[in-house]
């Protein structure tokens, strides 16, 4: 018991406790810098769990609006990605963007809010476009609030898009 104390007093012994099953998902995002107009936004993350993942999304906003809405992010093998509406040219200088993840112990946590600017092409070097044209044409947009109404910010490319606002759930 006396050496214990004195690798602690002398600051050697590192207590560090293991993963209790009450603990939140991690969720490891490299954040993205920019993105182009009117290209549909990849978004990729390691999330895990010393249980489960329950879900996964992305909350995004057009930057200062006040609300958010989000999109599903679904396992990919290594990762957890979703895909959001490209921005529409002219319309959107920045997209706010954050990660959040819940657990099957309903344990959640989120990501701090990134900005990722909208940029021409040829200024954005490695832009987050997807590739998969069946991904980009299939994005089900949620609504957080009732005051976002029935239908996708206009601020986002409407094609290939079902919003789903908070009364129709």
């Amino acid at each position: 018991m006396t050496r214990f104390w004195f690798l602690m007093a002398a600051g050697l012994l590192a207590l560090s406790s293991p993963a209790r099953a009450d603990d939140p998902p991690a969720i490891d995002h490299q954040p993205v810098p920019c993105t182009v107009p009117d290209k549909p936004v990849s978004l990729c993350a390691t999330v895990s769990d010393d249980k489960q993942v329950a879900t996964a999304r992305i909350y995004f906003r057009r930057a200062g609006e006040d609300f958010y809405q989000f999109v599903d992010m679904a396992f990919a093998g290594l990762s957890h990605c979703g895909t959001i509406p490209g921005p529409r040219e002219g319309k959107v200088r920045a997209i706010e963007y954050y990660l959040q993840a819940v657990d099957d112990e309903f344990q959640p946590t989120r990501t701090s809010t990134f900005k990722m600017s909208v940029q021409p092409v040829g200024v954005c070097e490695f832009p987050p476009v997807e590739k998969d044209a069946q991904k980009a044409g299939a994005i089900r947009v949620f609504a957080t609030n009732r005051k976002q109404g029935g239908k996708l910010d206009s601020a986002f490319v409407q094609g290939g898009v079902t919003f789903v606002g908070v009364q129709s759930r």
